[in-house]
């Protein structure tokens, strides 16, 4: 009698346990991101999405961050006329701090064209986690010395978990 009881307990248990299978993943919030280079043209501009990967137990603290999108820099073969070539080439970089340190850092570079990115921040994240990411859109010149300039950093915190 006891056994029938405790194999009806894991019975149910296990039923129980495969009717949920959203219990044991982790969560992902996705916040979309934009940043441009700051200049009256807007030769260099990025978007997309960040995807906050939060834990399976705990969601702290955040060990990575998807990031996916696009990096434009301007003139683009299809516009010709929307902006001059200026000789400079567009950098978005993502950097991703937990407090004021610097755990993981990305950066796309492209001219005169449009492309996509995917990757992943804080594949290696110390146990305090990743608690925003800043992106800034850079022009750097392709044939002569700097100046440089850049847009102005935007920062991304981590979403609050409800």
């Amino acid at each position: 009698m006891r056994a029938a009881r405790l194999l009806a307990a894991v019975a149910a248990t296990t039923a129980l346990l495969l009717a949920t299978p959203g219990i044991a993943q982790a969560a992902i919030i996705t916040h979309p991101f934009q940043a441009d280079s700051g200049d009256n043209c807007r030769y260099g501009v990025t978007e997309g999405t960040i995807a906050w990967h939060f834990g399976v137990t705990s969601p702290l603290p955040l060990q990575r961050v998807e990031v996916a999108g696009t990096l434009t820099d301007r003139p683009l073969p299809i516009e010709p006329g929307f902006c001059r070539d200026d000789g400079y080439q567009s950098t978005a970089t993502f950097v991703a701090y937990a407090r004021e340190v610097v755990v993981d850092r990305q950066s796309r570079t492209v001219n005169n064209n449009a492309m996509r990115f995917r990757f992943v921040l804080g594949a290696n994240a110390p146990r305090t986690g990743i608690d925003r990411v800043v992106v800034q859109v850079c022009r750097d010149p392709i044939f002569t010395l700097p100046p440089s300039y850049c847009g102005k950093a935007v920062s991304y915190p981590v979403p609050p978990i409800a």
